[in-house]
């Protein structure tokens, strides 16, 4: 979640092969496959495309109901990217993954709507395990591309798990969390769906001992999904999800878990315009991490509390917060991993980020800029999105300061940082800040980040 800390790899980015042989490159003009497979979003059977083409993209988009604007905008694509794919250009994977996300996410009258305009329904016997070790490269994440014994074990759950298959679907969450990371929701949610339902799989058939830590690393990809779901601007979604890990952890009795999906609810909160019930949300969550030994997930808390109280107007509430998390990071670490913390990517640089957003929304636009711009000289290059976002929290400080030319040149830097990053968040998120931008549209600095977002895909010139 920075948002989580997320991570790396997509449906159709990070397929792994089960032989050695390399896989022939795309041409775009391969027929799709249509397979069901069950997800965290929608439960059993599932549609799941295994090859987008422009046809398919095409049926999907008429199957919701939308306009070419409309659908490019779901994406976080470009209107000349839908009009190109549905003239028979390529799909690449990125965008591949992107339309797999908004399919998954869809709900079952869009999916006949859409099975039906795509004419799959003959392709519909696909073999459903077949499928994820050959395409979601799920099990071969796990090291089981050798073993199809011990993958079809796991996936039936006809056997009991141990020890050795927990920690290995532990290690699968920190590369799903990397990938989203690095490359945006789109990319991860293959993963996601793959290892959602091998960890429901063993937690059928989990021995009592290991069932509390089996559950509650089943929490924490439903938790995952959650966040990737808010990624991709499907609040609903993400809020059943939150409320499921939420109490999937109460279930194991982890209260650290239950404290980090509370967090996760006062973000989703914030984003749907809910000030006072994500200051709910993230006081919760407080009390639940106040004893916890993990200084990490209790700084990522007091910086959530902080967001959540500044955006509510609470100054005094955010401050204090500020206040408790930088005292929670002088006992982090300054490299975490995921054994050390649920917050593993918690920083100074992170720390400093909430600090200028939290200042900026309580107009004190000095000092936000210079938080913002420590958090951009410090944040590792691999996470994208986070500096995207921090770039954006600057351009709101420097507008309030009245300096258009660097707010423009802020935006135009984060928009570069979306050819890496496909995530639906930020790609909306950069719209809103040309927004702000508008009343100086006449400017030369303005008139100059049109053209770099318009070459991007972002917004039309």
């Amino acid at each position: 979640m920075p948002g989580v800390g997320f991570s790396p790899t997509s449906g159709a980015a990070h397929t792994i092969p089960l032989t050695d042989r390399p896989l022939p490159a795309k041409t775009g003009h391969e027929p799709a496959i249509v397979c069901s497979i069950t997800s965290a979003w929608r439960g059993p059977m599932a549609t799941v495309v295994v090859n987008w083409t422009g046809s398919a993209a095409y049926a999907l988009r008429k199957a919701l109901r939308m306009t070419q604007p409309e659908f490019a905008a779901k994406l976080g694509a470009g209107e000349r990217t839908i009009r190109r794919w549905e003239k028979g250009g390529p799909i690449g994977d990125e965008m591949a993954a992107a339309l797999a996300t908004v399919l998954a996410n869809a709900s079952e009258d869009v999916e006949r709507a859409f099975k039906q305009l795509h004419d799959t329904q003959k392709e519909d016997d696909v073999d459903r395990r077949g499928f994820m070790m050959t395409t979601l490269g799920g099990l071969a994440a796990l090291g089981l591309a050798g073993d199809v014994a011990r993958a079809q074990w796991l996936l039936s759950g006809a056997g009991r798990p141990d020890e050795w298959a927990l920690e290995r679907i532990r290690a699968t969450l920190f590369e799903a969390m990397l990938l989203d990371d690095a490359l945006g929701s789109p990319a991860a949610q293959g993963m996601v769906i793959a290892q959602q339902q091998v960890t429901e799989a063993m937690l059928r058939e989990c021995p009592d001992s290991l069932r509390p830590s089996m559950m509650s690393l089943y929490a924490e990809w439903i938790g995952l999904a959650g966040a990737l779901a808010w990624d991709q601007n499907d609040y609903t979604t993400a809020a059943r999800l939150y409320n499921w890990a939420r109490d999937l952890a109460h279930e194991a009795e982890d209260g650290d878990g239950a404290g980090y999906m509370l967090a996760g609810l006062s973000q989703l909160a914030i984003w749907q315009g809910k000030p006072r019930i994500a200051v709910d949300h993230a006081v919760a969550a407080t009390s639940w991490v106040a004893q916890s030994r993990d200084h990490g997930l209790r700084a990522y808390v007091a910086m959530r509390t902080a967001e959540a109280c500044a955006t509510a107007g609470q100054r005094r509430g955010c401050l204090d917060a500020l206040d408790d998390a930088t005292r929670a990071m002088e006992h982090v670490a300054e490299e975490l991993t995921p054994a050390d913390s649920r917050a593993y990517y918690v920083s100074a640089a992170f720390l400093e980020s909430y600090r200028g957003q939290c200042l900026s929304l309580l107009g004190d636009a000095a000092e936000a800029v210079e938080a913002s711009r420590r958090a951009v000289a410090a944040i590792e290059p691999t996470r994208t999105r986070d500096l995207a976002m921090t770039l954006l929290e600057l351009e709101r400080a420097l507008i309030q300061l009245g300096d258009i030319d660097e707010a423009a040149a802020a935006v135009a830097q984060a928009a570069d940082l979306t050819a890496r990053n496909r995530s639906p968040r930020l790609s909306n998120a950069i719209r809103d800040g040309r927004a702000r931008l508008a009343p100086w549209s006449g400017s030369l600095a303005v008139r100059e980040l049109d053209l770099r977002l318009a070459a991007r895909d972002i917004v039309a010139v």
